[in-house]
Order: C-alpha cells, then structure tokens, then sequence
C-alpha cells in the first residue's frame, strides 16, 4: 500500500456476517487533494474497538 502511495490510518474490529466473525480492518487512504491530516473517520467513529498499529 505504501508503495503505491497510500498512508495507513487506523484499524478496527468489527464482526462479518453471515458467520458472526470477528474481523480486524485497517483502514488505508490516499488524499489527492494533497491534504494528508484529513482522514476519512465514520469507521473509527462506528467501532467499538478501535486502534492505532505502530508498524504498519
């Protein structure tokens, strides 16, 4: 991801249906606009666990 120009922004923790499993997502963006403190945040905002990786 980081080679194609991506920045790592969180990852979270939410269970999948249609097998109730647990999942960890991370969350990744590219902001073309040049604004790289934006983050789009409605997944960290909706988890209830919810997390910064050290190294990603």
């Amino acid at each position: 991801m980081k080679k194609i120009g991506m920045t790592y922004c969180y990852s979270y923790r939410e269970r999948r249906q249609p097998k109730d499993i647990r999942v960890i997502f991370r969350m990744w963006q590219v902001n073309l606009d040049g604004r790289d403190e934006r983050i789009f945040r409605k997944y960290w905002d909706n988890a209830s666990v919810r997390f910064v990786e050290q190294d990603v």
